[in-house]
């Protein structure tokens, strides 16, 4: 709920793109910066706050992949591919 919290404030995103957010949730997990989500924190306020970091590194990730995906520029190159 955080994520998609802190991915609505200005996105500018008019479709919500599932798959790119749970592979985007996969490799954020199972990396190095991952690892502080699955530490026990002495209070909830600390775990939330890791909790909300997180959120926000994935939504802001997010955002740049779709505003990338909306140039036109590599809207371009894709149909070359």
């Amino acid at each position: 709920m955080r994520v998609l919290q802190a991915e609505s404030i200005g996105t500018g995103c008019l479709t919500f793109d599932e798959s790119l957010l749970q592979d985007l949730s996969t490799t954020l997990f199972q990396s190095e910066r991952g690892a502080p989500v699955f530490v026990a924190y002495p209070n909830r306020q600390a775990a939330e706050a890791i909790e909300d970091r997180f959120a926000l590194e994935l939504a802001e990730t997010y955002r740049y992949i779709k505003q990338k995906q909306a140039s036109k520029q590599i809207q371009r190159l894709n149909r070359l591919l």
